[in-house]
């Protein structure tokens, strides 16, 4: 026993199987039983192939023929629909991979923030009979300065904190008899 893995024999690397109810993953030459840190069940199933499971891409065309009789007289009524969409289970949506921030967001609420800013500054301009651009002077330092603080902090997360949170996320496994979620080690077990 090594750790919590067990050593069956050394196999092919980077093959995920089942064999007889149990999860081995085949790493460096050495196949290893995996269990659930929790309830050491080995029913464990890989939280991305869970999450992509619980999406259902849906398709569906409707027609609608009919005929009506009315004060008019009789007419015919046809149509035609076509639904387009996505479904996605609970447990789909709960196992759902980290997002990356999106600049395209950072960008529309700088935006919108600014337009108010500027709205509230006409409106206190044509409200009093003194005018100063200190205001706006103020608003273009201290709004700058935010921008770039922001940009660095959607740059950071982006290409440092989501690339590590992914990697967890790919290696994690969902119990199926607790419902746990564990990131699994992925490399030769320590002897």
């Amino acid at each position: 026993m090594l750790g919590d893995y067990t050593e069956t024999r050394p196999g092919v690397i980077g093959q995920e199987c089942a064999f007889w109810g149990h999860t081995i993953f085949e790493v460096l030459d050495w196949k290893i039983e995996m269990r659930c840190p929790h309830c050491q069940s080995t029913d464990l199933r890989k939280v991305s192939l869970v999450y992509r499971e619980g999406l259902f891409d849906m398709n569906a065309r409707t027609r609608l023929r009919g005929f009506l009789l009315g004060t008019d007289g009789p007419d015919v009524v046809l149509g035609r629909a076509r639904t387009a969409g996505v479904q996605q289970t609970q447990l789909s949506k709960d196992l759902r991979p980290p997002a990356k921030w999106s600049s395209l967001k950072l960008t529309g609420w700088f935006g919108l923030c600014s337009f108010v800013a500027l709205v509230a500054y006409v409106r206190s301009v044509m409200s009093s009979s003194m005018a100063s651009s200190l205001p706006v002077f103020i608003y273009v330092v201290a709004a700058s300065c935010l921008l770039l603080i922001l940009g660095f902090l959607f740059w950071r997360h982006n290409h440092l904190v989501y690339p590590r949170q992914y990697a967890a996320w790919e290696r994690s496994f969902l119990c199926m008899r607790c419902s746990s979620v564990n990131a699994q080690p992925i490399g030769r077990a320590a002897s």
